[in-house]
């Protein structure tokens, strides 16, 4: 059998195996967390006396009403000051991204695991990796590059903050 007629093994064997191939020249900042809460607020937030971690995260709007919107998530800014580790998964414009801030630093790579399909964000993150809670796979936090085979099987996707949001920089559905 010819080889472009094998069947893949695994759901990456069919991956796009490079970071960023999207065309970056048609990627749109998108919020996709706020920061709540502030130490010069009078009230306490009503976020700041929740758990930390997952638990600290709150839909700030519903569900996206059209495929080009996102539903904005609001964490604590207090849990970030405290220089706590928090993963979240967020949808924007139809995708699933894993945003995580580990040891001062935000990142934002695909939220589903390329190997079958498991929730990064739910995954153990330590020293600028994160393991996939389903089979084990781990990926570098800043370009997605799985650690065994050291191959870039997710997209990591730019991450700023500004003043009390999240952006990441993604691609419109339109220009995908």
């Amino acid at each position: 059998m010819p080889e472009s007629e094998a069947t893949p093994s695994y759901p990456n064997d069919v991956a796009e195996h490079t970071r960023n191939k999207s065309d970056e020249s048609n990627r749109q900042w998108r919020a996709v967390l706020i920061l709540a809460g502030s130490d010069t607020d009078r009230d306490t937030d009503r976020d700041t006396d929740r758990d930390t971690d997952r638990d600290t995260v709150n839909d700030a709007t519903s569900a996206p009403a059209m495929a080009n919107e996102s539903a904005v998530k609001t964490i604590p800014r207090a849990t970030i000051e405290s220089g706590q580790d928090i993963a979240v998964e967020v949808i924007v414009d139809e995708r699933i991204v894993a945003v995580f801030h580990h040891g001062g630093q935000w990142f934002a790579i695909d939220g589903m695991c390329s190997h079958q399909g498991g929730p990064l964000a739910e995954g153990v993150v330590r020293d600028g990796c994160v393991t996939c809670p389903w089979h084990g796979w781990q990926y570098d936090l800043a370009t997605g590059i799985q650690m065994i085979n050291r191959q870039p099987l997710q997209e990591s996707f730019p991450i700023r903050r500004t003043e009390d949001r999240i952006e990441i920089q993604i691609s419109s559905p339109s220009s995908s």
